[in-house]
């Protein structure tokens, strides 16, 4: 289960002749078209390969972390306590991930709660088309993207269900500190968004993993 894509912007630049009709015109300059292209997991290259395990260690190793911060939340008693967990801890366990594992590593969704998490440009066009499986993508320079599917889990729907069915005091908390919630009317196995992960160019070098 590996692929990943990624599209950027293009330039255009256009310079006018001179005024003078004894010269010849200026001739216009093609911009050059910079893309990030989709890369299937069998025809990747030895280099993407490598990339691609980095890249899976360090989400299992986001999501491990960020499960680990939710479940103690939970078992404290404290549901609410759950949405500083995303709000708070989540992008300091992403920094730590982006130091350990030398890539960067968010999470987006098509209805986003923080609107903070935005994707990279490249996974735009598979944010809407809402991809459901694993993608990657090459970049111009080397670069290895990826967009990895998450799925709504069962205890998550406490925040991410139906209005209806969703505590007053977590309502209260999340229109205090997401004005713009998109992110309810969930159930249990939908596609409720994706990890981003973006590796380097060349071959990756050894994770130095904590003891």
């Amino acid at each position: 289960m590996k692929h990943l894509v990624v599209t950027c912007v293009a330039l255009c630049l256009v310079l006018a002749g001179c005024a003078r009709p004894a010269e010849e015109p200026t001739v216009a300059e093609e911009a050059t078209v910079v893309e990030w292209e989709r890369v299937l997991p069998g025809l990747m290259t030895e280099t993407q390969k490598a990339q691609q395990e980095l890249m899976l260690t360090a989400v299992n190793a986001l999501a491990a972390e960020l499960m680990g911060e939710l479940t103690a939340a939970l078992d404290a008693g404290d549901a609410s306590a759950a949405i500083g967990v995303c709000r708070v801890k989540a992008p300091l366990v992403a920094a730590h991930v982006t130091e350990m594992y030398g890539v960067e590593i968010g999470r987006t969704s098509y209805r986003l709660r923080n609107q903070a998490n935005v994707a990279p440009s490249w996974a735009d066009a598979y944010v809407a088309d809402l991809v459901e499986d694993p993608t990657y993508v090459g970049g111009p320079n080397g670069e290895l993207g990826a967009l990895l599917p998450i799925r709504l889990r069962a205890e998550c729907q406490m925040c991410h269900g139906p209005a209806e069915d969703i505590d007053e005091g977590i309502q209260a908390a999340l229109a205090e500190h997401y004005p713009n919630d998109q992110a309810m009317g969930f159930a249990e196995g939908d596609l409720r968004g994706w990890f981003w992960i973006e590796a380097p160019p060349g071959e990756p070098e050894p994770a130095e993993t904590e003891m």
